[in-house]
């Protein structure tokens, strides 16, 4: 269950069972409608593994080793006589149900914030994101490459000197990559050693993704009242 890369990394590590098993069948189930966005964006991918990745998930599909299950919404899950599980949902029009030996769940994380119960934060209420980003890395806009810089300003609390940052910081959206974190991190200590000017320089080239997702730009906050300066995702310092 699920439509990312863990849950494709996991079908096609489960392809290997058919060497030893060659009776295993494989059910992939998704609430997605269209596989487009699922397998990736192909050659326009910047990043090749993931591009690699998701070829290999769209081969085994169209070869029928997976069997795809898509819309699908699962209502219950229950045990079977022979010590699987049922699972029923509603597959595009029609309930559906389909008797297995186990289900593999990949469909999100959320961070444990119980740490910083008495600490001063300021959370996205849906993403459980730090606040401020919420907006630009909200997955349902946003892929990986088309998420802003973002730095110390962007990741600051009401609590002074505390940041979150890496993929803590993007709470449950799954749109988080190395190179975000590490920026992050550049700013973040510029701004507590006092270097405010490095803090605000907040400059990252992400790869395209060959996946549509929306501009950027209309998504950014104003800053200090002001429009933010013209760019991709208005990276210019302002504010001083």
């Amino acid at each position: 269950m699920g439509s990312g890369h863990s849950a494709i990394n996991v079908l096609l590590d489960l392809l290997a069972l058919r060497d030893t098993a060659p009776a295993t069948r494989l059910l992939w189930a998704m609430r997605r409608e269209q596989l487009t966005t699922v397998f990736g964006g192909g050659l326009a991918d910047a990043l090749p593994a993931r591009d690699e990745l998701g070829q290999r998930a769209k081969k085994a599909v169209e070869e029928g080793w997976i069997t795809t299950l898509t819309p699908f919404h699962i209502h219950t899950v229950s045990p079977t006589p022979t010590g699987g599980v049922a699972v029923t949902g509603q597959l595009g029009p029609q309930e559906h149900t389909v008797a297995i030996d186990a289900i593999v769940v990949a469909t999100g994380f959320r961070p444990d914030l119980s740490i910083l119960r008495e600490v001063r934060l300021a959370i996205d209420p849906w993403l459980e994101a730090v606040q401020a980003p919420g907006p630009l890395i909200d997955p349902n806009r946003h892929s990986c490459g088309t998420v802003p810089p973002h730095g110390a300003r962007e990741l600051a609390h009401p609590e002074r000197d505390f940041f979150i940052v890496g993929m803590k910081s993007y709470g449950r959206a799954p749109t988080f990559l190395l190179a975000t974190g590490y920026e992050q991190v550049r700013s973040v200590v510029a701004a507590l050693v006092g270097d405010q000017a490095a803090a605000a320089r907040v400059d990252l080239p992400l790869p395209p993704t060959g996946v549509w997702s929306a501009s950027p730009v209309d998504l950014i906050p104003p800053c200090c009242g002001e429009p933010r300066p013209a760019g991709r995702g208005g990276t210019a310092p302002c504010c001083g």
